[in-house]
């Protein structure tokens, strides 16, 4: 079939209802027909009938999804993992949790950046309006008058004139650069070095950083209680990071603890999760309560990633705007000042 992409909250509405199917006792054979019945989506209607039809034909639930080609591959390790346990209710009841804390994390970082890239983009506009046609007409105005502009006015003036010369050489560099960039991050050595920039920089590299903590520890909490050991468990979530950098850091890992090293001290020197994280890990490791501490570190990271984003937002809001009301403010008033005093005199 051809591949869907299926959102976050759509997988977490999808599992709560085989949750519900599966808790009253039927089974998957039974169930999954009666559930793409009900389903008012036609998208995952019809993928949720193309697996009933595959597992009446006798194919296991986790082969029928995986054939089906619309479902990410950890909600596949999980449907396995419950198949071969025993557990799907549970299995579909964490993954239900899981997905919907997943849409609500994308939301909150896409509210975060959605509205401070707006608001630079009405300053600009707003700023160059200004610079591009309010400003020339003042200037003529006052010439018209007969009077003198101020030392400032008349700098910003000459500036304005030769503005559109400047904007076209500004996009003749500009434009290409950015092209050649766009490019180069599309390229395999330019997409690692760009997801390596995401973790190693000093402005939101911390921010990322408890993403992928809060990523990491709700899938190391949710396979540990379906009774995955450790190291299945840890390759299982290496799947839910999208970032190259990250990926090619936790397959060095899984290496590492393959050959007997530590779990925790092979998390810390991944060095792409904060040290609280590791730490955490490694009272975990001697507690013998992994499961517990990881249900803990998802739901502290979980909320420290909401307070940072609404931080993020509440800091660069305010900043744009005094910015903004600077610029209109020192534009305005070399040009509004000087043309209030030559009405005042001809007055």
């Amino acid at each position: 079939m051809k591949k869907r992409t299926l959102s976050a909250m759509d997988l977490s509405l999808l599992c709560h209802q085989m949750e519900l199917v599966f808790k009253s006792g039927v089974s998957p054979l039974e169930g999954i027909p009666i559930l793409s019945e009900d389903i008012s989506n036609p998208e995952i209607k019809k993928s949720m009938m193309f697996i009933s039809e595959k597992m009446i034909n006798g194919m296991l639930m986790h082969q029928a999804f995986s054939e089906e080609g619309s479902f990410p591959d950890y909600m596949l390790h999980m449907i396995k993992i419950g198949e071969l346990t025993g557990m799907l209710d549970t299995v579909m009841e964490n993954l239900s949790v899981y997905y919907e804390k997943e849409s609500d994390l994308r939301k909150d970082i896409k509210n975060a950046i959605t509205y401070p890239v707006i608001l630079a983009l009405l300053m600009l506009g707003v700023i160059g309006l200004i610079i591009l046609k309010v400003i020339p007409m003042f200037g003529e105005i006052v010439e018209n008058l007969g009077g003198q502009m101020p030392i400032e006015a008349q700098a910003l003036f000459s500036f304005t004139v030769s503005l559109e010369r400047i904007f076209l050489w500004s996009i003749l560099i500009v434009v290409p650069v950015t092209l050649a960039i766009i490019i180069y991050f599309n390229t395999p050595k330019g997409s690692f070095v760009f997801d390596r920039l995401k973790v190693k920089n000093s402005i939101t590299g911390l921010l990322y950083r408890k993403i992928l903590a809060y990523r990491v520890g709700q899938g190391l909490s949710m396979t540990t209680q379906s009774g995955m050991n450790i190291m299945d468990s840890f390759n299982a979530v290496k799947g839910l990071i999208e970032n190259k950098y990250v990926t090619k850091r936790l397959e060095e890992a899984s290496v590492k603890i393959t050959s007997g090293e530590s779990f925790s001290d092979t998390i810390r020197d991944t060095d792409v999760f904060p040290e609280l994280f590791s730490r955490m890990i490694k009272t975990a490791e001697r507690s013998g309560k992994l499961e517990g501490i990881m249900q803990k570190l998802s739901r502290v990271y979980g909320k420290e990633v909401e307070v940072s984003l609404k931080n993020f937002s509440k800091t660069v809001e305010p900043t744009l705007v005094a910015i903004l009301s600077v610029v209109l403010g020192i534009v305005l008033l070399s040009v509004l000042l000087p043309l209030i005093g030559m009405m005042s005199s001809i007055g």
